[in-house]
């Protein structure tokens, strides 16, 4: 992933963070680490890079915010699995949501699926907008800057150190990044047993 980055730039990882952000399954979170390192063993510009990751954040959660208002649970159930968002993981989604409202739309972000459809789901349930906005921009800097300015740091490290410590830091780095998503998934069932039980009848898919 690294070298991928290094020879088609900035600019295609910022293209992966916006269509997934809409949805679409992408590695954006892989691209957006592999391009902080590489930036670091580079000594390019991080800055660069947070700023195009904001900015296309912020740009793909605008574009599935008005696709669900648009579109809503017809295109989430007709086209949902072919993009890994299953029957039970919408319905986990609107569950979060409806309870959590932009608090949800926040932890989204750093969480794999749920950041996929966050932003539809908000335009399909016709959360006030600047609600939406708020949260959704807030993460979405949270999120570019934790993981690229991280994954930099550790470039630095393995740059300056070139020790075992270095390597151990970053092998124990990725697996804290990887830990929760890991979580989540692994309690998918017991949240969709939470979900059935705290869906009203009005938002349950056909």
């Amino acid at each position: 992933m690294v070298e991928f980055v290094s020879t088609y730039g900035v600019w295609l990882v910022a293209a992966l963070v916006a269509l997934e952000t809409i949805g679409l399954p992408l590695p954006a979170e892989a691209a957006l680490i592999a391009a902080g390192f590489f930036a670091a063993r580079a000594h390019d510009n991080i800055w660069l890079l947070v700023a195009a990751g904001i900015l296309a954040a912020i740009m793909g959660n605008v574009v599935g915010f008005w696709i669900g208002r648009r579109f809503g649970d017809r295109l989430l159930m007709r086209y949902g699995t072919r993009l890994g968002l299953t029957e039970g993981r919408i319905r986990i989604g609107q569950w979060l949501f409806l309870r959590y409202g932009g608090r949800f739309v926040f932890i989204a972000r750093f969480l794999p699926f749920l950041r996929n459809m966050a932003a539809v789901l908000a335009g399909t349930n016709a959360m006030t907008q600047h609600v939406f906005y708020v949260a959704s921009g807030t993460a979405a800097v949270a999120w570019v800057m934790v993981y690229s300015l991280a994954a930099y740091s550790f470039g630095e490290a393995f740059a300056d150190l070139a020790s075992p410590a270095a390597i151990v830091l970053g092998v124990a780095a990725i697996l804290i990044v990887l830990a929760v998503p890991a979580l989540i998934l692994r309690f998918e069932k017991r949240l969709l047993a939470q979900a059935e039980r705290g869906l009203p009848l009005s938002v349950q898919p056909p």
